[in-house]
């Protein structure tokens, strides 16, 4: 379904956001120019959810959570970018008009958007309905996939190069399905679907839309599984397989498995397991770890038990171990067995159990790997043995961003390897930081600097300016986008410049910048003297920009002493002038 630009709007303004939120947060109140309550999307006992009715959006300063009227609706009511517009339209008494697409222009993401979402409904009819798609259904059935999986994950079947032909139907362009990921020109000048002959499963992200699809064969042979490619809407490191069938109950339990294959998540989740979700035919990235702590507190990692399973779960701790607040455990399946053949083996309450029973922390898993096959092998009690094993343990500890558990971590290894503790402090010294060393020196003193209440952003010089102008929009006039080294700066400056709201910048931004925008943007800095606070930024920022440049001749008039580079009265000059000037200055 389409829908004009102008409609989205209008329904946006007249659903204000503070008023749509008080029928969900009971306990929103009024804090300065804001709203501020506890997190409907996780638990918190002091609140750091903030709404914005001026600006129209939300923020999370605890998990993250942030967006619009649409994407909070969606979110506390896990439905669709569409059906949450449908929603509100109706609630502010706005009737959506059927549209011909011929008819609306709209941007190029939405009508990649559209694109995929008319081809979910085109796979996912194929595979209800058609006589061809029969031995997909056999196969889906045979796998225990039931009918209501089906639907909730909207499972289709690509029949053999049809797509095509549907597409340019509804006036779709070759080139928007090569954008979209959907087909490929070929040498001969034919076209390649990728879902071809597939039992076919979308790929959502968090808001409800469809973003790609992975492909699975029917029968066994190469390429079992295939996925479209990355494109102007996805990329495997944003998005996770299944979270978004499960946002509902990720609210109440907070908990998240890390699986590795589609029909994994969909038969888990069948089975009522919540927060399983699958990484998309790539390698756990810092993405994925982000994603993952936004909307969940504790993550197991059920990988495959064999030697690229492991490695996997080694990638996947060591960039989890950077996320604070994310407790991390893994487990393990018996031999030969993946997660829906074993909870279709002896349901839910047996595997729930199994998890529990061979869980382990990233640390134990660690020392296992590194350090119980040399054990095993009888290798374990030689000193340069157990030298190497701590030093490959303590890279991993130096991951970590907390002190507290990397005190607990090396205290494991110490016990473990059967080394003395203050000796694996020493070697973990020689590894850290300086900013380290106090800790490491005197714990107590340590300590008492660990504990922050509240999270601080420290923000740029430019960020403090592009806060400023978001927030004092009468003075976006009197500077431009030169002032912004920063390319995410100028980029949002520009739309900004260009006199598009808060939210209209948000939707124009990627997702890695959103939650960026969305603290500047709610920045809650009140300013004695607003045209004073202007002129200093803009100040600051001007001569942190000449000191760079005498920094850089200062560099050049040293390889001019040195006789590396032709002497340059010029430079000479110029740096005196420079030095003189930002002294004046007070730099």
């Amino acid at each position: 379904m389409t829908i004009t630009e102008n409609i989205i709007e209008k329904v946006r303004l007249s659903n204000n956001i503070e008023s749509v939120l008080r029928e969900y947060l009971p306990d929103l109140k009024k804090v300065g120019r804001n709203w501020k309550s506890r997190c409907p999307f996780h638990y918190e006992k002091t609140p750091s959810f903030v709404v914005s009715s001026e600006k129209g959006i939300f923020k999370c300063f605890g998990c993250n959570t942030a967006g619009d009227v649409f994407k909070f609706l969606m979110l506390v009511e896990n439905i669709s970018w569409i059906e949450a517009v449908k929603k509100l339209a109706e609630r502010a008494s706005i009737e959506i008009p059927k549209i011909n697409q011929d008819t609306v222009k709209t941007s190029e993401k939405v009508r990649l958007f559209n694109i995929l979402e008319d081809s979910a409904e085109f796979y996912h009819k194929h595979l209800l309905e058609s006589t061809i798609a029969k031995k997909a259904r056999d196969y889906l059935e045979k796998r225990g996939i039931n009918i209501e999986s089906v639907n909730k994950f909207k499972i289709g079947f690509a029949p053999k190069r049809e797509l095509l032909q549907f597409a340019l139907k509804k006036n779709y362009a070759v080139n928007e399905l090569s954008k979209a990921g959907l087909v490929k020109e070929m040498k001969d000048g034919s076209f390649f679907e990728y879902m071809s002959e597939r039992i076919v499963f979308p790929i959502f992200d968090v808001q409800g839309r469809v973003v790609a699809f992975g492909g699975r064969i029917i029968e066994e042979g190469d390429l079992k599984y295939l996925n479209t490619p990355e494109s102007l809407v996805y990329s495997k490191s944003l998005n996770l397989f299944g979270l978004f069938q499960t946002l509902s109950e990720l609210r109440k339990e907070r908990k998240i498995i890390v699986l590795e294959g589609y029909m994994d998540v969909v038969i888990l989740q069948q089975f009522g397991v919540t927060g399983a979700v699958a990484i998309l035919g790539t390698a756990f990235s810092k993405n994925h770890a982000k994603l993952i702590s936004r909307y969940s507190d504790v993550v197991t990692l059920l990988f495959d038990s064999d030697v690229a399973g492991e490695n996997a779960t080694q990638r996947a701790i060591e960039i989890l171990a950077n996320e604070s607040g994310v407790e991390c455990t893994i487990s393990s399946l018996p031999k030969n067995k993946d997660a829906d053949e074993y909870i279709n083996q002896y349901g839910k309450k047996r595997f729930l159990k199994l998890l529990e029973e061979s869980s382990r922390s990233n640390m134990d898993f660690m020392i296992d790997r590194v350090y119980g096959n040399l054990v095993s092998n009888g290798k374990g009690s030689c000193p340069e043995i157990k030298a190497k094993a701590v030093d490959v343990l303590l890279e991993f500890v130096a991951t970590c961003s907390n002190f507290i558990v990397q005190r607990e971590w090396i205290k494991n290894v110490a016990q473990c390897i059967n080394v003395d503790e203050h000796a694996v402090w020493e070697e973990f010294k020689k590894k850290t930081d300086l900013k380290y060393k106090t800790y490491l020196r005197n714990t107590d003193v340590a300590t008492q600097n660990i504990a922050v209440s509240n999270k601080i952003v420290a923000m740029s010089l430019e960020e403090n300016l592009l806060s400023f102008v978001l927030n004092n929009r009468n003075y976006i006039e009197k500077i431009d986008s030169v002032f912004f080294k920063s390319l995410r700066c100028r980029k949002t400056f520009d739309l900004v410049a260009l006199g598009l709201s808060d939210v209209e910048v948000l939707n124009k931004l990627s997702k890695a910048d959103e939650s960026w925008f969305l603290e500047l943007v709610l920045n809650e800095v009140e300013y004695g003297n607003v045209e004073e606070a202007f002129n200093i930024i803009v100040r600051d920022i001007e001569l942190s920009k000449l000191k760079e440049n005498r920094n850089k001749l200062e560099k050049e008039i040293i390889l001019m002493c040195d006789g590396k580079i032709l002497r340059d009265e010029k430079i000479f000059e110029e740096y005196k002038k420079l030095t003189a000037f930002l002294k004046g200055s007070g730099k």
